[in-house]
């Protein structure tokens, strides 16, 4: 389930590593006519396009955003996921977590979630807000199970929540497998451990880190049409 790229997207005039469908995320922060160029659609596009190079590049930072939701006593509780998808047209990004994992529970009492973006070559960060939802049986769910390394599945074989308190230092993950890749029939038995997050956003929140002056912007995303605007960095 890795849908690489973006669609029609378009480059805003500064050097850096060009993505699918010709856009170039900028190697070195916006500065002089690169930052004056900048509009609210570019600000928008830039959203989408650190999501996407999370989704594409395992190396990059923007793999492993941070990621907010509501604890029980109503206070932000924070952790960081791998970006394993991005579907454009409806704004979902995907990560794979643990069915018994403390934020499986806090998103089933309060679907609100925030999820933070910083790419440290542009300066640029992103924070998104919207809903999320945990998947467990449906097609989709299954089909990110199947996709996924068996060095990922590994993990849902811990034989314990995360979380749980524990006497010593351990991996949770049972003597059997423990520094190794087992069998796909092995891994198996972990999959009813295996959920799918997916977070849809709607608010988007994103300023650009310059020296010679920020700029910052909101994009609100309400049924087929974007609401943009700048806002003071």
């Amino acid at each position: 389930m890795e849908r690489q790229g973006m669609e029609g997207e378009q480059g805003m005039g500064n050097e850096g590593q060009a993505e699918e469908g010709g856009f170039a995320l900028p190697g070195a922060p916006y500065e002089g006519a690169a930052l004056r160029a900048l509009t609210l659609g570019d600000m928008a596009e830039l959203a989408f396009v650190l999501a996407a190079e999370g989704v594409a590049n395992a190396a990059s930072p923007l793999r492993k955003p941070a990621f907010a939701t509501v604890s029980a006593t109503g206070a932000p509780a924070l952790r960081t996921v791998f970006l394993r998808d991005l579907d454009r047209a409806s704004r979902a990004l995907f990560a794979f977590t643990d069915a018994r994992s403390i934020k499986v529970a806090e998103l089933a009492r309060d679907p609100r979630a925030s999820l933070l973006l910083y790419e440290p070559r542009c300066d640029v960060q992103v924070r998104l807000s919207g809903r999320a939802r945990i998947r467990t049986e449906d097609d989709g769910a299954e089909a990110a199970w199947q996709g996924a390394p068996l060095s990922s599945r590994r993990a849902y074989l811990v034989t314990a929540a995360p979380g749980t308190a524990s006497a010593m230092p351990v991996s949770g993950l049972p003597a059997d497998v423990e520094g190794v890749i087992p069998s796909a029939e092995r891994l198996d038995q972990g999959r009813r451990n295996f959920a799918l997050l997916e977070f849809t956003f709607d608010d988007a929140d994103v300023v650009v880190l310059s020296r010679t002056g920020h700029r910052r912007a909101r994009i609100r995303w309400q049924a087929d049409a974007a609401r943009m605007e700048w806002l003071i960095p």
